[in-house]
């Protein structure tokens, strides 16, 4: 770990703009991420549209989201992903349960061991056949 100082000289009405920067600077190096599992119950209204645009709102909260989309109909979708972000799980089953095509949306917070982010993805055929 290197040790790094850094000197500055703040101006008059500088002090905010600094704590803010100092703000995001720790909030970016932070390592607390918590982990989390989302599963999305879609109804028979869904298309490939919407199964898009909510994988990509999930990418909001991380762009390494693992979204995997259940071969039924209607579909069900599980996603996995780290975020630092606060009430993760009350807002996203707000937003999303808004959606016509959305019938539920169970987030918590993933067990350990689950592989979160760029995992390998989940074949749907069985090796040997």
């Amino acid at each position: 770990m290197h040790n790094t100082r850094l000197y500055v000289t703040v101006g008059r009405g500088g002090a905010a703009a600094l704590f803010l920067a100092l703000c995001f600077l720790v909030a970016c190096r932070s390592e607390a991420d918590t982990r989390y599992e989302v599963i999305v119950h879609f109804n028979a209204s869904v298309t490939q549209p919407d199964l898009d645009f909510v994988a990509a709102y999930l990418r909001g909260y991380d762009p390494d989201v693992d979204f995997l989309i259940q071969e039924t109909f209607p579909p069900t979708g599980v996603a996995r992903f780290k975020t630092n972000g606060r009430n993760v799980c009350e807002v996203i089953e707000a937003e999303l349960e808004t959606m016509s095509y959305i019938d539920s949306v169970d987030c918590a917070k993933a067990p350990d061991g689950i592989p979160i982010g760029g995992g390998t993805p989940v074949s749907s055929t069985a090796e040997g056949r």
